[in-house]
């Protein structure tokens, strides 16, 4: 349930109309009090918070808030400080303005949330296409509800050599481990294991799936900086089970999951929440995870380049494997004549 709590957090991530309302001194107040609060019950790494708390209340005597005059300066600000020593990305306020907080108190169905943030256009799978040369090409900008879309979108890539999953920008939402049982064979494998205060979640690839799994042909993962939380994981757990070639930038470096409390409620009903990191990751293969160092890409690119970068790779290692000479010859020149060129 607390994961599930990162989507309508990443809905609602729009700083248009929150940089321009005004912040009084007494909520500046009662809103670092309350996030001190909140951060002191729910922080999973109990050694940053007396530091955090302490080092917030010196920047509040020191007046460094004091100047700050819009709801989306002082978040920023007391975010920042709120990350000081435990580096920890995942350490954020979200904003529900008043209409977003009405919508939600109604029944269903609410806002798509394509309106609210692109991202999640189609709940985050926003395209699929065959590139030149039959390779499957997959944007995923979030990971929303997509498991309905799944099933067709593999059986849309079946007949494909190789197949190319994008995942730059992709800020996290859901668990990733429905998208990875695609790619991976039918027995249960051990993911990760979450490491909660009271409790311990353990999440396997799921064994029976609605569309044909994806195997034995090579896989492409596109990752950059604005890649992060279960994008990292996404992409972390089949670089280490050897099922995928990272191209792209480091991530972002932010694996540990959690929730977002409600801190603040203005005086419009418009709503602030501070997401809180509740459990630790670790990742079966390693033992370890990509908190505060990213994962890093097995063929490093620009952003800008990577799609082209690993289009040409798949292009090239179909050619390499292919003993009909025509077919191979087909490949060579694609590559030679730049068609991965986006």
């Amino acid at each position: 349930m607390i994961l599930r709590r990162l989507i309508p957090a990443l809905l609602i991530l729009i700083s248009g109309t929150l940089s321009a309302q005004n912040i009084t001194e007494k909520e500046k107040q009662e809103i670092l009090a309350k996030s001190k609060e909140v951060f002191t019950r729910h922080y999973h790494f109990k050694k940053h918070i007396k530091p955090t708390t302490d080092y917030l209340d010196k920047q509040w005597k020191a007046g460094k808030y004091k100047n700050l005059v819009t709801i989306s300066s002082f978040t920023d600000s007391v975010a920042k400080d709120l990350r000081h020593f435990s580096k920890d990305g995942h350490l954020n306020f979200f904003y529900d303005n008043a209409e977003i907080v009405k919508d939600n108190n109604k029944p269903r169905p609410q806002i798509p949330g394509g309106l609210v943030n692109e991202k999640f256009l189609n709940n985050g799978l926003n395209k699929i296409e065959i590139l030149p040369g039959d390779i499957g090409y997959m944007r995923v900008q979030a990971f929303g509800s997509i498991e309905d879309l799944l099933p067709g979108a593999f059986t849309f890539f079946q007949n494909t050599g190789a197949m190319i999953i994008d995942v730059r920008g992709n800020g996290g939402g859901m668990l990733s481990n429905l998208l990875l049982s695609y790619l991976l064979p039918e027995d249960q494998t051990l993911l990760i294991t979450l490491f909660w205060n009271d409790r311990t979640d353990s999440i396997y690839t799921v064994k029976d799936l609605k569309g044909p799994r994806y195997l034995d042909k090579p896989v492409y993962v596109l990752t950059d900086k604005g890649t992060f939380s279960s994008a990292e994981e996404f992409a972390y757990d089949l670089q280490k089970l050897k099922r995928a070639t990272i191209v792209g930038e480091t991530t972002g470096g932010g694996a540990n999951p959690g929730g977002i409390v409600n801190v603040y409620t203005f005086t419009d009903s418009a709503q602030l929440g501070l997401f809180v990191p509740m459990a630790h990751v670790v990742n079966a293969v390693t033992g370890g995870n990509w908190e505060g160092e990213g994962v890093k890409p097995d063929v490093a690119s620009t952003s800008s380049k990577a799609l082209e970068k690993a289009h040409t790779m798949a292009l090239e290692q179909l050619a390499a494997k292919e003993k009909n000479e025509f077919i191979k010859k087909r490949y060579v020149e694609m590559v030679e004549k730049g068609i991965a060129n986006h």
